[in-house]
């Protein structure tokens, strides 16, 4: 962020029908970050009236009040300004409420509380309002930029009929066809396997309807590579620009695996730091009405667990698991175990492969699998082993229903009324981060099965 963005004021409109609360909210918020310049407005009416007529970095609103709520307003602020943030500060501390809050577009949901909720809900804004500045600015960079890259992009021409009427040297450079073996030729019959290619279907749209297009691609063999492509008809035909963005797009996408792997990350220690803190709390309160010290042995045990599993969360903030690492299944599955509470319940391993994983998420997925065969299938025996291309994890408990199998996965759904139901739903998303491919079905024994596929595995090295 440029230092001229961090002095500018944050703009925000407060609507909250309770004006004692408008009063306090907007003072604290003021005086907590001076940038801020709070706007309020007694209801959702008023507030969209305000928007038409000011201009505001954010929107922060109640959830009950009279007239439109706060999931309605934020609906219809997103139809008008999709990408303005909006933060739903409000009492109602319902799972529902910030689930539909999530669902309309909503940046975040805060729960309001004592006065260090402001502190919370001032950190979120700027945050939010920092990354819109940054966006807007960046996009701005990227179309001067792209004015730039005007003078030294791929660019050629076709007429109505596609045959090439101007071919630059860039082309030349990146297809190895020279200009006197493409001019005068057309387009289709130089490179016919760009027939079977997006931009066949986008040229000839835009030919058709005279209406300029914009994507990226990537090309056929041999020409393996992401390109840009902006395609502008004109009166003789079609021009065609495009840039060589692999690199660019190589990055975005090793950022998206990284953000999606830090979230999976993040709801996956929140989940998990539950069952131990029950077992903790659990196995201390019979301490202490029974008097026998042996409970506290469970209690060290899950503070341990507790215990590492932040130590884990600092090394991603830090970005020490953030790069894939080689594991084995025989090394990875009794580290999971260990964590597990699983008296009368033994554990066996088949054989071992190993292959590249994010460790710590690696675990989560073995460990919520574990205390799922303990929780909800109540398993004597759990098995893992390897697949062509993947492993299983397998138990000889009650089993998944058939009918549920493909719900199993959906976060909230538990056949047991007691469970959040998050578990498997997190497992899920390890999978997907890894780009693996999860299936559950019947075990050996009539237990449940989990199938991960898509594993690039490969035999341990020999040992002398």
């Amino acid at each position: 962020m440029r230092s001229s963005d961090r002095n500018r004021p944050i703009r925000i409109l407060y609507v909250e029908d309770d004006p004692s609360l408008r009063e306090l909210v907007s003072t604290y918020l003021e005086r907590i970050d001076s940038r801020f310049s709070v706007t309020t407005e007694p209801t959702a009416e008023a507030g969209l009236d305000r928007l038409e007529n000011a201009v505001f970095d954010c929107v922060v609103s109640d959830y009950r009040m009279p007239g439109i709520d706060g999931i309605s307003f934020l609906r219809a602020v997103r139809e008008q300004y999709p990408n303005l943030p909006f933060f739903l500060f409000t009492g109602e501390g319902s799972e529902t409420v910030a689930s539909k809050a999530v669902d309309a577009g909503a940046t975040s949901y805060v729960q309001k509380g004592g006065s260090e909720v402001y502190e919370r809900l001032v950190n979120r804004v700027q945050h939010a309002v920092a990354r819109r500045r940054s966006a807007r600015q960046a996009q701005v960079t990227r179309e001067r930029l792209l004015e730039l890259y005007e003078r030294v992009d791929g660019f050629y021409l076709v007429d109505e009929n596609w045959t090439v009427r101007y071919w630059n040297h860039e082309m030349v450079e990146r297809t190895g066809t020279q200009v006197e073996d493409v001019l005068g030729e057309r387009l289709w019959d130089v490179f016919p396997e760009a027939a079977e290619t997006e931009a066949y279907e986008r040229y000839h749209e835009a030919m058709a309807s005279q209406e300029p297009t914009e994507f990226e691609t990537r090309g056929p063999p041999p020409y393996d590579y992401w390109i840009e492509v902006r395609a502008y008809p004109t009166d003789e035909g079609l021009s065609v620009h495009s840039r060589n963005v692999t690199k660019s797009k190589e990055r975005e996408q090793q950022l998206q695996y990284r953000n999606e792997l830090l979230e999976s990350f993040a709801s996956t220690v929140s989940h998990d730091l539950r069952n131990p803190l029950t077992v903790a709390e659990g196995n201390l309160e019979l301490a202490q009405k029974t008097g026998d010290f042996e409970h506290l042995d469970e209690v060290a045990q899950a503070h341990n667990r507790m215990r590492n599993l932040i130590d884990e969360l600092l090394h991603a903030a830090r970005g020490d698991d953030l790069e894939p690492s080689t594991v084995s299944l025989r090394g990875i599955t009794p580290d999971s175990w260990e964590t597990v509470t699983a008296e009368g319940t033994t554990l066996e391993i088949d054989d071992d492969v190993v292959f590249e994983a994010y460790e710590s998420q690696l675990r989560r997925l073995f460990e919520n699998l574990f205390w799922n065969a303990l929780d909800h299938g109540g398993a004597d025996e759990i098995r893992v082993g390897s697949l062509e291309g993947g492993f299983f994890i397998e138990d000889d408990g009650s089993g998944i229903p058939s009918e549920h199998r493909t719900d199993v996965f959906e976060s909230g759904f538990s056949t047991d009324i007691d469970s959040p139901g998050y578990g498997l739903s997190i497992v899920e998303g390890i999978v997907d981060v890894h780009q693996w491919e999860i299936d559950v079905v019947a075990g050996r024994d009539g237990g449940a099965r989990f199938e991960v596929s898509g594993v690039e595995t490969s035999k341990p090295p020999q040992t002398e």
